[in-house]
């Protein structure tokens, strides 16, 4: 099989990762802070040393880290934890469902009201259409790091400085951004990141955090058992607690740890740059193919994840990822949670094939799809 749907989950996942979990269940699967033997303290060792890794990652304290099932869950937590009746939002015109149906949401519900700030290359008028939507009411921008349906990236640092100015919260989905870019919450000016553990990150499924200061006090999405103050009928005021109602996934939390520890050892820079070449390489070749569409610049000319969206004349996008499909090379075809994205790049009406390479795809790994849809 030939894997190229990283940015829906990464795979393979490295062998530390899978060895790291296999022994969690052998070893760690215990709840935390809900026991003194010594099975329960080491399994909460483990976590918070998945906690420090990760904070080590994105400049913030451990105890800052609060553990999701995925970026979705994340991105539900900020945006409502922080949504107050008669606030006004700010999102991008690429964002993916997990933040647009929240907004929406809370639209109807007649809680917030909200503004969509078109995508551009130019960093400079990208901020400007942000800064022309903020007002009086504004409480966050809310931004994808990277577009999960496109590839193309926002300038982060100069939205989280904008937003400093304004004194409004920046909120950054960072699903396709987290494992490919230097993210750094304090540098970056941003007040919750949320991301899965499952794409960049390349540990399993079923993990995810949003990355909260003490500062914000943000409402909880669940309440519950947390083992801390459990005489008390009210839910702790204290991070992490607050957030993490119920059993943590303890083994996808370690997996996630040895995949951030993978990341470390090869280098972040090394393994974007082993996959953006991919992706240019696609990009290139793709680009000489008479009835292959292109929606984006080349990413060697602008910001981009190793993402790129395409369509080939005659075919449906869902139909050429069925080809591929026929040939055991995986990618996805259609519109990717994302409406918004497709909007803007025009493709309501057909979606696009994504490909999406990962840490371990190949120039071969190409050159394999590339035949197939020069054959269409």
């Amino acid at each position: 099989m030939i894997y190229l749907d990283n940015s829906a989950t990464s795979y393979p996942k490295p062998k530390c990762v899978l060895n790291a979990i296999r022994k969690a269940y052998c070893v760690n699967a215990f709840n935390i802070g809900r026991g003194g033997y010594k099975a329960s303290v080491r399994a909460s060792e483990k976590v918070y040393e998945a906690r420090e890794k990760i904070g080590e990652m994105f400049n913030c304290f451990p105890q800052n880290v609060i553990f999701t099932k995925n970026c979705t869950e994340a991105l539900n937590l900020a945006i409502k934890g922080i949504a107050q009746k008669g606030d006004h939002f700010i999102i991008s015109s690429l964002e993916h469902n997990s933040v647009l149906r929240v907004i929406y949401k809370l639209h109807l519900d007649d809680i917030i009201d909200f503004d969509i700030a078109k995508y551009s290359y130019d960093d400079k008028t990208m901020l400007n259409n942000f800064k022309a939507l903020i007002n009086s009411n504004t409480k966050a921008i809310i931004c994808t790091h990277s577009s999960n349906a496109f590839g193309v990236t926002f300038p982060i640092e100069k939205i989280g400085r904008l937003c400093r100015e304004k004194n409004i919260l920046f909120i950054v989905d960072a699903a396709q951004g987290a494992g490919y870019a230097p993210i750094d919450m304090k540098k970056d000016n941003i007040d919750i990141l949320c991301s899965a553990g499952h794409k960049g990150l390349l540990g399993p499924m079923g993990t995810g955090f949003a990355l909260i200061p003490d500062s914000l006090e943000l409402k909880p999405l669940t309440l519950g058992g947390t083992g801390s103050n459990s005489l008390s009928y009210s839910q702790p005021d204290f991070l992490p607690d607050r957030f993490e109602s119920g059993t943590l996934n303890v083994p996808g939390i370690i997996g996630l740890k040895a995949g951030i520890d993978y990341l470390n050892s090869v280098g972040i820079e090394t393994v974007y740059e082993r996959e953006i070449e991919l992706i240019n390489y696609l990009y290139a070749e793709l680009s000489g193919i008479n009835k292959v569409k292109l929606f984006t610049d080349s990413p060697k000319s602008i910001n981009s994840s190793p993402i790129l969206s395409f369509n080939v004349e005659g075919y449906s996008s869902e139909a050429v990822a069925l080809e591929l499909a026929k040939r055991d090379i995986c990618v996805r075809g259609g519109y990717h949670c994302s409406p918004l994205a497709h909007k803007h790049f025009n493709t309501l009406e057909s979606g696009t094939v994504r490909v999406s390479a990962g840490s371990f795809n190949t120039k071969r790994d190409i050159d394999k799809l590339l035949k197939v849809v020069k054959k269409l």
